[in-house]
This record gives structure tokens, C-alpha cells and sequence, in this order.
């Protein structure tokens, strides 16, 4: 992974290998073809010394670079020595021929050598490439990729001790300037005092997200406790791509700087911005032992943080066993899978990790059953008992027994089993139920029964209402009880005048124009049922004075009246002897009054119940009030004397 590789140790092309192996045998050959030309067996031993140290530096490339080049100078000199030394002052122009090769050789070496150890000739070079970055004009589409080009790269493997020719870049208005320069910072391992600081604060002001990201990556070789933690910070950046950049960045070299980052990363797993992050560290390769204790530590904690801790958790055991580099990892998870000390929803996790790795046993599916588990594994069992057997007594044994618990998320899950896998229709919907919806109530209550041994046809929900005429979409019909609304209650008589009409026959007169009370002649019988007395004082009523008058009740308007008090009423004063009683009246009568003689004697009324219900009830007469005799007026004094 990208985190975790350090981008300087590159491999050598063919041409830098061939060049790296030719300069080794170099001397070796010299030397070997020398002591064949003159038979010299000291040559000959100084050649199987060069193959020798051939052997040994045949993996230090490049061999022309620094520290290497100091050895390989080493060896040029000693071979030139020995081609030297054997011979002396001869005449022969072959040993003169290769002591000059191998000096020239060495010099240049040296020379090279020399010019990289102080600096010199890679400052060339990278400001070669910087002022190639600076003059580019041609650019990727994707800001982020500018990262990665070809001069990028140049610049990364010219700089080694000085990045002053990158940070230089830093200044320069365009975007991709930026992050190109950045790129070739990406794992700088060495920092100057102030360096690292510069690229720190040019992360936090710029606002574009693919510059901090660089950044980021650029700052993934400081080894500071206060460096690490503010490069930490940017865990809980708004932009995504920033915080996977910084998650890549701290696992490099994870051990050592874990202590300095973990408060950081736990406030990040915290932020309730960040829960739909997932995971944390997906593609930052192996978390050290110190983090994953932390790690099952916070699963513990509450919401967003035990969620995202378990989820890096798993994620991490989960490439781990993809990898297969550690035989006893499933047992180390079943362990702690079935450990009373793990949290209980870590625990499932588990369990559903080793589920679709295959190597959840019967044994381990059945010990997840026991009483001592919690709801949860003891739930995700049931469900996998059930899924490969649907006709299982034990899995349907421990829904049973835990859908009998009073928790309604749990009553939810198990009805969701019971639906999706068993069949059974209780009301579920497809998508997500809150559980203190009415809805979710109801599911409750059908999977208690369901526990309690109910009938699968009883737990089926009633369907809803079907489409058709809304209520009330048509008039209503007019029926017997129909009646016309009641006038306001006439106003009380003044004191001191009694009042003789029938209650029932006044409340169904209009209200009066001002006294309140009907006049002697509307209350005038009919000249069968009046009294010799009231026949010459009173006319007949006119068809006008009878059209003024509300229309009679209905019997059933009647009944709904209170009695009357017979203190201020007799029945005496208001029916003519000998005329029949009314039926309405004798509905009035209290319990255990007696009826009247004229009552026993009058014939029975010819007419039906019907007929009787429709006719208005007659009113009965009412005595005027008694006038007290007249006096003779008492006329008030003039102004004059009295006497």
C-alpha cells in the first residue's frame, strides 16, 4: 500500500543495473585478464579477491552513488595496486594500459562521489526539475493526479537533504504547481527546523481539498510528537479525501507514532459528522497491537464511536484473514468472540465475520445459544439455524423465549426473522420502522402472541380501508326524528301576575314582541271548549292571527320536555269538564296519581295512534288573570290648599 511503502526505495531500471554490475566486475576482469597475460599468480589472487567483494556489494545498488560509492572507490584502488605491484617497472605496455583504467575510473567515481555527498550536483538536478514543473503547461484533468507526473517524480528522487527547490514551488499562483511540488515532498524523511511547519500552515489556509491532501502525504515522514498530532487533526477534515490521505499517512511507521495520534483518532471516530465514514484505516495495511486493544476498548463507548471502532475492527481482522499469514487468527477470534469480557456488539460482529469466512462451526453456533450470551448472539444464532433449516426446534425454541423479553427493537428484529425467513405474515414493512411508532406496537404485540403459542392466521394484520365513496359524500336522508329547531324560551312574566297556560302550548309560540307572554284572545278555546264567561268578552281568532303561530309538535318533541309543576298548574283550570284528556297528558301524569272522574266517562277517542301522533294537541283554555275590583282613583292634589 501506498502508506506503507517508502516512495525513495525504488527499483533500478535495466540500464542503472546493467551500469551497477559492470562497474563491480569491472576490476575483476582487469585484474583476471592481467594475470593472463603476464602469468602472474598474485594477479591472480587480487582477481578472486575483486570477485569476492563483486558478491558481496552485488545488491548495494546504485553502486555509483553515496555510501556505496566510497566502497566501490576502495576497490578500484586496491585493484589498481595489485596490477602494480607484481610487475613493477616493465616494459609492457598492457599492465600500464589497465592501472591507467583503474585509476581513471576510481577518479571518476571519487569525483561523483564527491559532488553528491555535499549536494551540489542533486540541488543541480532538482532545480532542473523544478524550473520543468514551473514551465509545464500541460496538465492532468483531475487536480489530485498532478501528484504523480513524470517530473513530480524526478524531483522526489532528486532531492534527498534539501527541499528548498520544492518548497519554492509552493509560492507559485496555479493550483497544480502546488500539488506537483507537494508530490515531490510525498514521505520527505528529513525536515530542516521550519520546513515541515511551512507545509502545515500552507495546508490548513488552503481551501482546495487536493492541496491538503498533498500535504498530507508530503508530511508523512515527520517524526515529531507535535507534528504527529497536528497532522492528526485532519482526521476530521470536511473533505473525505483529505481524511483517507491522513489515516494512509499515520500507519506509516504506525508503531512508533500510535501514542501521539490515538486521542486524535478517537475525537474522529467521535464526531457525529464523520459516522457515515465507515471504517477507519481500510487501506493503511496492519494496525499495531496497541490499537486494536484501544480499539475494542472504544467499542464499548457509546454512539458514533463504538460503531466506527468495531467496523475498523473487523475491517482490519478481516484482511488479516484474507492474507492468511497468521494460521491461528480464527481461534484468536472465536476466543474472543465467546469472551463475556468483549462487548456484546463487537461480539456479533465477529460472529458474522467468521460466518462468511466459513468457519463458524455447529460447535460455536450452538454455545452461541446458551443463556449466558446476550440477546443479540443469541438472536444472529437463531437466525442462522433457521436460514439453513427453516424447521429447526432450537432456533424457534430461542426466538420464542427471546421474543418474550420486553424490548421492542428485539421484538422488531425477531418479527423481521419470523417474515423474511419463516414466512409469517405480522405487518412488517420493507423499509426501516422507528420503535416508538404505533406501527411497530402492533408488530410487537402479534410477535408476544406468536410466543405464547398463537395460530399463524390470528397474527395476519386487518387489512385497511378499500377505495370506494368517501363518508358523507351524500346528503342524508330527512326521517322521523327531523324537526324543525326550537324558539328560545319565552322571557319570565313579571312579578306578581300568575300565569295559567299549559307550558307545552307556550314554549311553541314565537317570543312576543315585548311582554314576553301571550294575549287573552290567542289563548281564547275553541267556542266548543270556551266558557260562557269568555264568550262575550272575546272574537273568534282571524286565519292571520292563526298563521303567526309556530307549527305544533310532534309527540316525540313532546317527550323530550320537562314535567310541569302541578304547585303552579292544575289541570282543573286548563281542560273543560267533560272533555277528554289528552294523550300527551296522560304521558305527564306522575306515578300513582289518579285520574280524573270526567276522565273515566269520556268516550274513547275513535282515531288511531297514527292520525293522533300527526294532529297538533288543542290548546287548552286559560283563565284570564283576576283583575282585583277597581277602586276609585286617587286624584292628586292641585297646587291649591288641601282644606
Amino acid at each position: 500500500m501506498r502508506a506503507l511503502k517508502n516512495p525513495r526505495e525504488r527499483d533500478l531500471g535495466v540500464l542503472a543495473q546493467t551500469l551497477s554490475y559492470l562497474l563491480l566486475a569491472l576490476p575483476t576482469v582487469v585484474l583476471g585478464l592481467l594475470a593472463f597475460h603476464t602469468g602472474s599468480p598474485l594477479i591472480a589472487g587480487g582477481a578472486v579477491v575483486q570477485l569476492v567483494f563483486m558478491v558481496i556489494f552485488r545488491r548495494a545498488n546504485p553502486v555509483w552513488q553515496p555510501p556505496v560509492s566510497g566502497s566501490i572507490v576502495v576497490l578500484y584502488l586496491v585493484a589498481l595496486a595489485m596490477a602494480w605491484a607484481p610487475i613493477g617497472n616493465s616494459n609492457d605496455p598492457v599492465p600500464h594500459l589497465a592501472q591507467g583504467f583503474l585509476f581513471i575510473v576510481a577518479v571518476g567515481l571519487f569525483a561523483y562521489h564527491d559532488l553528491i555527498r555535499t549536494g551540489a550536483e542533486p540541488l543541480r538536478r532538482a532545480n532542473k526539475w523544478s524550473r520543468r514543473i514551473a514551465n509545464r503547461r500541460a496538465w492532468p484533468t483531475e487536480l489530485a493526479e498532478c501528484r504523480t507526473v513524470p517530473e513530480a517524480i524526478a524531483l522526489r528522487n532528486a532531492m534527498h537533504n534539501e527541499p528548498t527547490p520544492a518548497l519554492a514551488l509552493l509560492m507559485n499562483a496555479r493550483q497544480e504547481v502546488q500539488v506537483a511540488a507537494l508530490g515531490a515532498l510525498e514521505h520527505h524523511p528529513q525536515w530542516r527546523s521550519g520546513e515541515a511547519e511551512m507545509v502545515m500552515r500552507h495546508a490548513h489556509k488552503n481551501p482546495e481539498p487536493a492541496i491538503r491532501a498533498a500535504a498530507v502525504y508530503a508530511l508523512a515522514g515527520v517524526e515529531t510528537a507535535e507534528l504527529i498530532t497536528e497532522l492528526a487533526t485532519f482526521l476530521r477534515d470536511p473533505a473525505a479525501e483529505v481524511r483517507l490521505a491522513t489515516a494512509e499517512a499515520l500507519m506509516w511507521n504506525s508503531e512508533s507514532r500510535w501514542p501521539f495520534a490515538r486521542e486524535m483518532v478517537k475525537e474522529a471516530m467521535a464526531d457525529p459528522k464523520l459516522v457515515n465514514d465507515g471504517p477507519m484505516f481500510t487501506t493503511a495495511g496492519r494496525l499495531p497491537a496497541a490499537a486494536i486493544a484501544d480499539l475494542i476498548t472504544w467499542s464499548a463507548e457509546h454512539p458514533p464511536l463504538a460503531r466506527r471502532a468495531i467496523l475498523t475492527v473487523v475491517e482490519h481482522f478481516h484482511g488479516d484473514l484474507l492474507n492468511a499469514e497468521k494460521p491461528e487468527l480464527a481461534n484468536e477470534i472465536a476466543t474472543m468472540m465467546l469472551s463475556n469480557e468483549t462487548p456484546p456488539a463487537l461480539r456479533v460482529e465477529l460472529a458474522g465475520l467468521l460466518r462468511d469466512h466459513h468457519m463458524l462451526t455447529p460447535d460455536l453456533l450452538d454455545r452461541l445459544t446458551n443463556m449466558n450470551q446476550p440477546a443479540p448472539m443469541r438472536l444472529f444464532a437463531a437466525e442462522l439455524m433457521l436460514r439453513l433449516n427453516p424447521n429447526d426446534p432450537d432456533g424457534v425454541d430461542v426466538l420464542r423465549g427471546l421474543a418474550r423479553q420486553p424490548n421492542r427493537e428485539l421484538a422488531l428484529s425477531i418479527a423481521a426473522v419470523l417474515q423474511n425467513i419463516l414466512g409469517m405474515q405480522l405487518g412488517l414493512p420493507s423499509g426501516a420502522v422507528q420503535p416508538q411508532s404505533k406501527q411497530a406496537a402492533e408488530v410487537a404485540k402479534r410477535v408476544l402472541a406468536w410466543a405464547n403459542g398463537a395460530s399463524a392466521e390470528s397474527l395476519s394484520p386487518t387489512p385497511g380501508p378499500r377505495p370506494g365513496l368517501k363518508p358523507g359524500s351524500r346528503g342524508r336522508a330527512p326521517g322521523l326524528g327531523s324537526r324543525p329547531k326550537s324558539a328560545a324560551l319565552p322571557p319570565t312574566p313579571p312579578a306578581g301576575m300568575p300565569v295559567y297556560t299549559n307550558p307545552l302550548d307556550e314554549s311553541m309560540l314565537p317570543p312576543g314582541d315585548g311582554a314576553g307572554f301571550l294575549n287573552a284572545d290567542d289563548l281564547l278555546a275553541p267556542p266548543s271548549m270556551s266558557s260562557p264567561l269568555d264568550e262575550p268578552r272575546h272574537a273568534p281568532r282571524s286565519p292571520l292571527d292563526e298563521s303567526m303561530l309556530a307549527p305544533p309538535r310532534s309527540p316525540l318533541d313532546e317527550s323530550m320536555l320537562a314535567p310541569r309543576d302541578r304547585d303552579l298548574y292544575d289541570d282543573s283550570m286548563l281542560r273543560t269538564p267533560g272533555s277528554p284528556r289528552n294523550p300527551l297528558e296522560e304521558s305527564m301524569l306522575l306515578e300513582g296519581e289518579p285520574l280524573a272522574e270526567d276522565d273515566l266517562l269520556a268516550p274513547p277517542n275513535p282515531r288511531s295512534p297514527l292520525d293522533e301522533s300527526m294532529l297538533a294537541p288543542e290548546p287548552p283554555p286559560v283563565i284570564p288573570p283576576l283583575i282585583p275590583p277597581s277602586k276609585k282613583p286617587f286624584k292628586r292634589p292641585g297646587p291649591g290648599p288641601v282644606f
